[in-house]
């Protein structure tokens, strides 16, 4: 997998890292906020997680803004998009 990853701090003090998966049938891209204390490694860890379950599942669901089942607080914030 090919991963680009660039990122920007907001006015909250997180930063917001957009990435681009490459190297798949189905290339995809995304963004994932993150604490300034997060270290590279585990977001990167994170972003590969989400981008392999999606590639290897026949669905892949994500939280949307307006879930009304319960949150799992351990799926992260991670948005993907297939591009």
């Amino acid at each position: 997998m090919n991963l680009r990853l660039t990122s920007k701090r907001l006015s909250s003090g997180r930063f917001q890292v957009d990435f681009l998966a490459e190297g798949f049938e189905q290339p995809c891209y995304g963004y994932l906020l993150v604490d300034k204390e997060s270290p590279v490694s585990s977001v990167i860890e994170k972003i590969c997680r989400h981008v392999v379950a999606m590639q290897t599942r026949e669905t892949y669901f994500q939280r949307n803004l307006l879930s009304l089942h319960a949150r799992n607080v351990h799926s992260g914030r991670t948005l993907l998009f297939i591009k």
